[in-house]
């Protein structure tokens, strides 16, 4: 296989995933009252995650236009499959919620999972996406992707990357960089994002692949190099680095996403009352701003939006993992 196609999703699994309809409810639910009680947000993550900010901006922009308390639920642990897990099996009422994001889907393309990350849910919509970026030590004799791909390439097998984990987002994304690179970088798993990026910072690894708000403060102190951005757009808090898209490999696009989700089956007047005010709120310019100040990119839908993006990044992660061999030893 060609190291072009490990990026570009696979075209017949996807028709396959989109030709399934989203899990709405055709029932006549009473969208006019509801909600008449508080609404949990579940976060399959920690307090102070990414997630977890974005479930509690929603959380506040949804009691304030709704008039009932949308409490946000922390249940982290597993790779996020004990929240995500609970989440699915709720009652699909409308009280139950759960923000999600790439791992959603990567984590079941990766390992048995008591959940579908297609059938188990219902979108309600995206809300925003998070660039990261490709950062290395400063000695590193590149400034742009095609000398950094050139240096790798030259120190062959010594050259390495870090990531927080097996199957992390910093691990399948470089996994997918390098295949464009060409490159034969070895994985060096840190077991967190903090001491993945010191191993950059000491030199010790070579890059790796962030979040943008993660490792910023290192590229401003002069501790870390930023190469390129891997979204489509440049995050509003690194104006000044190009985008992959730009250095070189058209097309590129790995961006984490984060979502609003809920049980398979919520009633479809409850998911188009959320999802307007969802978008409404997020859509706000002080909201906006302040969200691009903690680096994200707002990207409201439909719901049919956010589950073609669902549906697509689950056969897309499914193909790179199966394709390079990834395995949770």
């Amino acid at each position: 296989m060609k190291s072009s196609d490990l990026f570009c999703r696979s075209t017949v699994a996807i028709a396959v995933t989109l030709a399934c309809a989203p899990a709405f409810s055709q029932t006549n639910a009473n969208a006019d009252a509801y909600p008449e009680r508080t609404v949990r947000i579940v976060v399959p993550f920690s307090p102070g995650t990414s997630a977890d900010s974005i479930a509690r901006r929603a959380g506040d922009e949804l009691s304030k236009r709704l008039g009932k308390s949308f409490v946000v639920e922390n249940r982290p642990g597993a790779s996020a499959m004990i929240g995500t897990g609970y989440a699915a099996s709720a009652a699909p009422d409308g009280y139950t919620l759960m923000v999600g994001m790439t791992t959603t889907v990567v984590t079941p393309a990766f390992r048995k999972t008591p959940y579908d990350p297609v059938e188990s849910f219902t979108p309600i919509g995206q809300i925003a996406e998070s660039p990261q970026v490709i950062v290395v030590s400063m000695d590193t004799p590149a400034s742009n992707i095609q000398e950094l791909a050139a240096y790798l390439r030259k120190l062959g097998d010594d050259a390495s990357y870090a990531s927080p984990g097996i199957a992390t987002t910093a691990h399948l994304y470089t996994t997918v960089l390098q295949n464009l690179m060409g490159t034969n970088m070895r994985h060096i798993p840190a077991g967190g994002l903090g001491p993945a990026i010191m191993d950059v910072v000491q030199g010790s690894v070579n890059l790796i692949i962030a979040p943008v708000e993660a490792v910023r403060p290192h590229i401003l102190s002069g501790k870390l190099k930023a190469i390129a951005q891997t979204g489509t757009t440049r995050a509003a808090l690194l104006p000044d680095v190009p985008t992959v898209d730009e250095s070189g490999y058209p097309g590129f696009n790995l961006a984490l996403w984060v979502g609003l989700y809920g049980p398979a089956n919520v009633p479809r007047p409850i998911v188009e009352k959320l999802n307007k005010t969802l978008n409404d709120a997020f859509n706000d310019p002080v909201t906006r701003k302040n969200l691009e100040e903690g680096g994200f990119t707002i990207l409201t839908g439909t719901p049919e939006d956010f589950d073609k993006l669902t549906r697509s990044e689950f056969a897309r992660w499914k193909e790179v993992i199966q394709t390079n061999n990834i395995s949770p030893e």
